[in-house]
């Protein structure tokens, strides 16, 4: 061996070492490139009953729109709002079936469906945006689990402003409900209807701003954006800060689609969510303090309720909230009993 070669052969190993790295590179690259270009853009068609300018459809439109960027278009949530694609009573059901990939629906409504679902709708259970965050907390990995064996999962969850009563008069004693048509919309609502002597009418959102207009309704119980939404003050120009409960919608989407998502996707996917919920809870809080003064605005009276009439709505409250625990089961006392000692330690 010559000198001349004793010489270049540690160089030349050095670049047989950085040509054979580099072609690993190339090839990893190109693998990750290839499977980046070969995951399919997946549609994903997310259905909901609320009109396109409100503030929970607003915070869905803005979740497809960050997914959408982030993802590159691999993922494309089309919104369907003021139930185009399905009804709000269809949603649920809807989207177990596959009719759309995902959906959006106010939980209590589903209470039929599983008791767990109707606790943030308890009458009084919760006093204001704090608590009702603490009840998400503490309600969040059973309604996973819920979901889960429906074949769906959560995205995300966001609260309406707290539930207020209107009202076509004045109410200045527990009698002025006897017999006033109240629209119910949950079993809540309903089974409040009946204690306080109501006759309960059932209204879905899409159809509440016919039926006030027509006076079918002279009480509800419903948040300030439901009241500007619909026109209330044409028939109900009494509005009493009760802060019934703030029940929440829930965002969701079918597991097997879920699983269709490349995992990197997916990631993106959830992330968004944890984004869109954040920034859900925030909009509600501000919506709701802009929707009171829309109301004030067009002549709608806005009270705190009289001492008594308040006490007698605070006893159905608890009438309610016994009769469901009565029909509770492990899991719905295991969640009630976690929110109210965090609640208690706050």
């Amino acid at each position: 061996m010559t000198k001349l070669t004793v010489f270049l052969l540690p160089h030349l190993r050095r670049v047989i070492v950085l040509v054979a790295m580099s072609l690993v590179c190339i090839v990893f690259t190109g693998q990750l490139l290839f499977v980046h270009a070969a995951a399919p853009a997946i549609d994903i068609d997310l259905a909901t009953g609320y009109a396109a300018d409100n503030f929970q459809t607003r915070n869905i439109q803005q979740f497809a729109e960050d997914v959408k960027v982030a993802t590159d278009g691999r993922v494309n949530i089309r919104v369907h709002s003021g139930g185009r694609l399905l009804k709000p009573a269809e949603i649920f059901a809807g989207v177990r079936e596959g009719r759309a990939e995902a959906g959006e629906v106010i939980m209590s409504s589903l209470e039929k469906e599983e008791l767990l679902f109707g606790l943030d709708s308890l009458p009084f259970i919760v006093s204001g945006y704090e608590d009702a965050r603490r009840m998400w907390q503490a309600s969040r990995p059973a309604v996973e689990k819920a979901l889960e064996k429906r074949g769906l999962a959560v995205l995300y969850a966001v609260p309406w402003p707290p539930q207020n009563l209107y009202s076509s008069d004045e109410v200045n004693t527990i009698r002025d409900f006897s017999g006033r048509a109240m629209r119910v919309y949950n079993p809540t609502t309903q089974r409040i209807a009946e204690l306080i002597g109501a006759r309960p009418v059932t209204v879905q959102v899409l159809d509440l701003a016919k039926a006030i207009s027509a006076r079918r309704v002279e009480l509800m119980l419903t948040s300030s954006w439901t009241g500007v939404d619909t026109k209330s003050w044409r028939a109900m120009n009494y509005y009493y800060k009760v802060n019934a409960w703030l029940p929440k919608n829930m965002v969701f989407i079918r597991a097997d689609t879920l699983s269709r998502i490349a995992e990197a996707d997916r990631k993106v996917l959830m992330d968004a969510a944890r984004v869109a919920e954040a920034r859900g809870w925030q909009l509600s809080q501000e919506s709701d303090q802009i929707y009171e003064k829309q109301l004030s605005a067009n002549h709608v009276k806005v009270f705190g309720m009289d001492f008594m009439i308040r006490s007698y709505l605070d006893r159905i409250g608890e009438i309610v909230a016994r009769e469901w625990l009565k029909k509770a089961g492990v899991t719905e006392l295991q969640v009630l009993l976690k929110y109210t000692t965090d609640r208690s330690i706050k």
